[in-house]
């Protein structure tokens, strides 16, 4: 173990679990969307180390139907290790923090927490979508959210820092990417973000369905895989494709005072 290890966390996403155990869009292209998500619980628990948090970067559910977070909450409330969640595009807030946080719920569904000396910030690229006429599956940060980040990250604080949403945050140049998928106000959140770019660990999300690192102006920002299904991104890409052939997985992080190393697991079914 680092002598400068501040903290190891692992990053699922997208589970996209439903009440029924059979759901999946199409049995002759799609897989099942419970048998992956009970292996990622599998493989998690079965980790030979002791993770300080599992930060789950929303999808939860496979669409806002509250009936789907008690069958979540039967699978991922297995995981051996304090769980973090976030709203993804699919998800229903309110039941998503009723039945997996356990508290009354508010929106925008954003928060911080500490761990091991860092601090965590966990925003809501979802519930202002509907508010600002942007077209699902994209997303959208609020005003008044990026206000309180910028408050968080001005003031005097030393912590490493380890930032989290659902969405895409960054254009690269793909339309399904950018047009479809991504934040669509990204660059006002990285804007932000560089305030705290020294203690700024990486930036860390989901959605995408596969792995993608992005580097710009001194920030790490990196994705997760689901444990459903895996998607295409290559460049000039316009509409989603299926990457069948590829495994589930999760990401390993560990963050340290000089670095951040993620390691990418995959697992078969």
């Amino acid at each position: 173990m680092p002598e400068d290890l501040v903290l190891r966390f692992v990053h699922i996403s997208d589970t996209h679990l439903s009440h029924d155990p059979n759901y999946t869009y199409d049995p002759k292209t799609y897989p099942l969307a419970l048998p992956g998500a009970r292996a990622l619980v599998e493989q998690v628990n079965a980790l030979p180390f002791t993770p300080d948090f599992v930060l789950h970067t929303g999808d939860v559910a496979y669409d806002p139907d509250s009936a789907a977070y008690a069958a979540a909450r039967a699978v991922l409330g297995q995981i051996k290790y304090p769980v973090h969640y976030l709203v993804g595009n699919h998800d229903d807030g309110d039941a998503l923090q009723r039945t997996l946080v356990g508290h009354e719920p508010r929106t925008p569904f954003c928060y911080e927490f500490a761990a091991r000396g860092a601090q965590i910030i966990c925003l809501d690229t979802q519930s202002a979508v509907a508010q600002k006429g942007i077209t699902p599956p994209a997303g959208w940060i609020d005003d008044a959210q990026l206000v309180w980040l910028e408050s968080l990250l001005l003031a005097r604080d030393e912590r490493p820092l380890v930032v989290a949403l659902h969405h895409n945050p960054l254009k690269v140049g793909i339309p399904w990417f950018d047009e479809y998928m991504g934040l669509q106000n990204g660059d006002a959140l990285h804007s932000v973000l560089l305030k705290a770019r020294p203690r700024l660990r990486g930036v860390f999300f989901g959605h995408i369905h596969q792995n993608i690192d992005i580097y710009r102006d001194g920030i790490l920002y990196s994705s997760a895989l689901s444990s459903w299904y895996q998607l295409h991104c290559w460049p000039g890409q316009t509409s989603t494709v299926v990457d069948s052939g590829a495994e589930p997985g999760f990401s390993v992080v560990t963050v340290t005072r000089e670095q951040t190393l993620i390691r990418r697991h995959r697992f078969s079914l």
